[in-house]
């Protein structure tokens, strides 16, 4: 119920599923088409013929090169706090997702707090991402980052942007660049879209000035850190660790007692949480798409699965939560719950 052809593409893109020979030769001539817009985009930006605009603002860009599911806003969120303590801090995110439009600027929190009470109308990350930074901490969203940024120095006087994502983006001058990658999934099959996952040619790395690899319980991490290493950038490690659990109707901790439960999630990359989910509950994993806008239909499916399999418990993620609230408050007879994770980030020497 929950997949698509974006999944399809998904599972080509990470070698999990060969294309038949027609569908294999049309992702090629389109792979070829999109490898030279990029690198048109790319040559003009080296030769001056375009040009990236100075904010007059120190701007910080964590981004990557490939499509969704990276592991970017809990680094997004981790560094903005941490700056926060001595500079004035906005996140300025793209909004994708959002029933508001993002082709102008849209403050999500300012120093006052939140401006939108649910996630469905500003963005599921965006949301995640006010909700968790500090008090000063202001997050805006636009596919504009200029005007955005513009906004935050006027408005708040601004002196530091984080950009949740934007390496593609050249409009905007990057005092730094932080690059994240998936230690798992890497580049996949290193081809760019639509063969593969790729929005940036591999050697584009060059741009970048450090590299975080987030580890997705990474039984090979070690084999990651000496695959990134070979990139001759400063390099740390992400890793993320199950918090704790909570009740998305409640807000209450839940005391876990090994029941079994329905795992379900819209995220890029859905393997790892249903790895932290499995030690905690027996699931039935369900896969959305990212991005994925639920339905109450969809709620109704999940919850045909749960009685037929006699399961009463749900467990899913914080990006899923700020979708979901509405849809479940007049839930009672099944508890949906959500796993909070924490963040850790360490250099490697």
């Amino acid at each position: 119920m929950a997949k698509n052809f974006k999944s399809d593409f998904q599972d080509i893109h990470y070698l999990r599923k060969k294309p038949s020979f027609f569908l294999k030769c049309a992702l090629s001539v389109a792979e070829f088409g999109y490898k030279a817009i990029i690198n048109t985009k790319n040559f003009l930006y080296s030769i001056g013929f375009s040009k990236e605009a100075k904010m007059g603002v120190q701007v910080i860009c964590v981004g990557n090169l490939t499509t969704g599911g990276v592991g970017k806003t809990p680094i997004v969120i981790e560094l903005a706090n941490e700056l926060s303590s001595s500079r004035k801090v906005a996140i300025v995110s793209r909004g994708y997702g959002a029933k508001i439009s993002n082709k102008k600027p849209n403050i999500i929190k300012d120093n006052k707090g939140l401006k939108f009470a649910d996630g469905r109308e500003c963005g599921d990350e965006p949301f995640q991402i006010a909700k968790k930074v500090k008090q000063d901490v202001v997050v805006i969203t636009c596919s504009n980052r200029k005007k955005a940024i513009e906004l935050a120095i006027v408005k708040y006087g601004i002196n530091t942007v984080v950009l949740d994502d934007g390496f593609s983006n050249r409009k905007v001058k990057k005092d730094k660049i932080i690059l994240a990658i998936d230690s798992k999934m890497r580049f996949g099959n290193e081809r760019l879209l639509p063969y593969g996952p790729l929005r940036e040619p591999i050697s584009e790395i060059k741009r970048a000035d450090e590299i975080i690899l987030v580890d997705k319980a990474d039984e090979k991490l070690n084999d990651a850190i000496i695959w990134a290493k070979n990139f001759n950038k400063p390099l740390s490690i992400c890793r993320m660790q199950p918090k704790r659990i909570y009740n998305l109707q409640s807000g209450a901790d839940i005391k876990l007692n090994n029941e079994r439960a329905i795992a379900f999630c819209a995220i890029g990359q859905s393997e790892q949480f249903f790895d932290f989910a499995r030690q905690f509950y027996e699931i039935i994993p369900v896969k959305f798409d990212d991005h994925y806008k639920y339905s109450k239909s969809d709620i109704q499916d999940l919850i045909k699965i749960a009685r037929e399999n006699n399961i009463t418990t749900f467990i899913t993620t914080q990006k899923d939560e700020t979708k979901l609230k509405e849809l479940i408050k007049n839930i009672s007879n099944y508890s949906f719950n959500v796993l909070e994770l924490k963040v850790e980030i360490q250099m490697i020497d």
